[in-house]
């Protein structure tokens, strides 16, 4: 995942925080073993406004937030709140101290490239009917934001900069999905896809959005040309879109359930 900086995506993140909340909404509860409440795991916690959310069901516990950006680690930390814990982490590398009773992650596991290790350490990390929910974009018929800017990316006006860079996005079908945790040793429930859409209000408030959400692209450029590639990927993306300002993508909410 992209090293984002916390502080100015939380001056964003009004899409990422709307969408944890029907996230955290929609959450069945998980009891804890011995009748006591629900350990979680958030995997690529951002900021942690999310996993704060998670952390005021009446049904959880205890939390822990991880994420492979510094920034946003420091970020989530500086709310201090009881019972969240927030650590730097990668989830293809994740090892739990303690099994937790659900793991969740919201928008993190298509910046993932290793999905296949990424799952397998979600599932190490729940005790044994313990479950997993996690919601991220999939592949689909329409490009994706990230499918346009890797389009542009390794486009003539870009592409001496991105030899020899991986796509930093994995989109895979929810088909895909369900067989790669099948693959793990996971129990699928579900893996189902929602097509949604964000209107941003202004073309220059869905550009400065992706700006920060960019950060896998333009970190291969200089400074100074982080404006023309973002504000060409945007030009791109709104002949997909039909606007200029509205943000169109697909979820999948994937459920399992370790054996």
């Amino acid at each position: 995942m992209p090293g984002w900086d916390g502080e100015r995506y939380a001056e964003v993140a009004t899409l990422q925080h709307e969408l944890g909340r029907r996230f955290a909404e929609a959450l069945t509860p998980v009891a804890g073993s011995g009748g006591r409440a629900a350990r979680v795991v958030d995997a690529g916690c951002g900021d942690g406004v999310v996993t704060r959310m998670i952390a005021a069901l009446p049904w959880v516990g205890e939390v822990v937030g991880f994420d492979p950006s510094p920034l946003m680690v420091s970020t989530a930390s500086s709310s201090g709140v009881p019972g969240v814990v927030f650590e730097a982490g990668d989830v293809t590398t994740f090892v739990a101290e303690e099994p937790f009773d659900l793991a969740v992650s919201l928008n993190a596991l298509h910046w993932v490239r290793d999905s296949g290790a990424a799952l397998t350490h979600l599932r190490d990390a729940l005790r044994p009917g313990g479950r997993l929910v996690a919601q991220f974009v999939s592949e689909g018929a329409r490009p994706s934001l990230e499918d346009v800017a890797q389009r542009v990316a390794t486009g003539p006006a870009w592409a001496s900069h991105f030899a020899g860079v991986d796509p930093p996005h994995v989109h895979r079908t929810a088909e895909e999905w369900r067989a790669l945790a099948g693959g793990t040793g996971l129990t699928v429930s579900g893996a189902e896809v929602s097509d949604l859409a964000w209107d941003f209000g202004t073309a220059a408030a869905f550009e400065a959005w992706c700006t920060v959400g960019f950060t896998a692209w333009t970190e291969h450029l200089p400074a100074d040309a982080h404006g023309a590639f973002v504000r060409e990927v945007t030009a791109a993306y709104a002949e997909v879109a039909g606007s200029d300002h509205v943000f169109r993508f697909q979820q999948l909410r994937l459920e399992a359930a370790r054996a």
